[in-house]
């Protein structure tokens, strides 16, 4: 199998560097030189280092997502490997880098998620995961969908989850009864104000297409809530919660570039969106994935399709009425993602030093998020 661990984006994405090779060996020696079999006796880590003392490291970089830059660095003379990540530009404005922190390093506890050796400032380096990337055409024939689906499943019913509550919410005593509370809304709104933030760099991507306080204000109402008016974003959460969908530990991410086939089966990767919040949206994010670069509705997962991911998902054997349940637990969060993730595009029209067309990215997703709400209107 390939040695493939991060996402594969559109050939026509250009990746310029955000560091010299030279800085990533430096970083490497100094921060990774056991995880890379480095002997650094009698070198001062500290003081000045010559990348040119250490040419049998190479440096290779991987195509990627559309924030992050990955480089693979390899030491020729024992074949060990690390990642070195480089964060995108002002990722931190919408990312909680302290939250993935923890989540990580928990997940990593339990299995979950590869091991990160080490921080710097802009980046880290991470354990190098050997695997196989999920091919376009094998995501769109639901290749993998069960082990997907089994993987999911078990990352939403971790036990423990409360412990790691706990850690992202030290101000809550370990001696009360918790409630999970979703960061879902708040992370739409964080999205959504930083936008406003940006409105006037905005404006020209988004003239004559819709308006993002229009986005904010529309008014229509739910055919299953016929005397339920939405009128602005926040509304939209009621809907959503009436349907009392399990705040759990998500992933919030599951694109199939997230996705490494191992010989045991799937690992995840990536969580720099997970956090608690509703299963329902996780799943449903999923599911936009495969439409989500064009937002072409036509390639959404039929219903028959999503009823057989929530079986692998509960359990081939759960009955059909949990299946049921479950699947309209997800129906209200469908349209969100375009939401959520067209709101993120819109901010790396404004902060990405990535070559990537987020213009057409972005007001694709919202569009059709607008599109979906006018089909679902009364």
């Amino acid at each position: 199998m390939a040695n493939v661990s991060e996402q594969a984006v559109s050939p026509e994405v250009y990746r310029p560097e955000p560091v010299r090779r030279d800085d990533i060996i430096i970083q490497c020696v100094r921060l990774a030189n056991v995880q890379l079999g480095i002997d650094v006796t009698g070198l001062d880590l500290q003081g000045e280092l010559s990348a040119s003392d250490f040419d049998y490291l190479v440096v290779d970089s991987i195509t990627g997502g559309y924030t992050n830059i990955l480089h693979k660095v390899t030491n020729t003379k024992n074949g060990m490997h690390v990642a070195v990540r480089i964060f995108g530009h002002k990722t931190d404005e919408f990312i909680d880098r302290s939250r993935e922190r923890i989540i990580q390093h928990h997940l990593c506890l339990q299995g979950f998620a590869k091991h990160v050796y080490a921080h710097f400032e802009g980046g880290q380096i991470e354990e190098w995961l050997p695997g196989e990337a999920v091919s376009d055409a094998d995501f769109h024939s639901y290749k993998y969908s069960h082990l997907i689906a089994r993987q999911l499943h078990r990352l939403h019913t971790l036990p423990s989850q409360r412990e790691l509550y706990l850690e992202l919410h030290p101000h809550i005593s370990a001696g009360v009864d918790v409630k999970f509370e979703s960061d879902l809304w708040p992370s739409v709104w964080k999205f959504y104000n930083l936008c406003m933030a940006n409105i006037e760099q905005l404006e020209p991507i988004i003239a004559g297409k819709f308006s993002l306080t229009e986005l904010k204000e529309v008014s229509y109402s739910i055919r299953s809530h016929p005397n339920m008016k939405l009128q602005h974003i926040e509304r939209m959460q009621t809907y959503c919660d009436s349907v009392r969908s399990p705040v759990v530990l998500c992933h919030g991410d599951l694109s199939k570039g997230n996705i490494v086939i191992q010989s045991e089966g799937v690992t995840f990767l990536d969580y720099e969106y997970a956090c608690f919040m509703e299963r329902g949206f996780d799943i449903a994010a999923h599911f936009s994935e495969f439409a989500a670069y064009d937002s072409d509705s036509k390639m959404m997962p039929s219903e028959n399709i999503q009823r057989d991911f929530i079986r692998f998902y509960l359990g081939e054997s759960s009955s059909e009425e949990k299946v049921d349940a479950l699947f309209k637990e997800i129906q209200p969060f469908l349209i969100i993602p375009n939401m959520y993730w067209g709101l993120w595009g819109l901010l790396q029209c404004v902060y990405s030093s990535i070559h990537t067309d987020f213009a057409h990215y972005s007001t694709n997703r919202i569009e059709r998020f607008l599109t979906d709400l006018e089909s679902a209107s009364a």
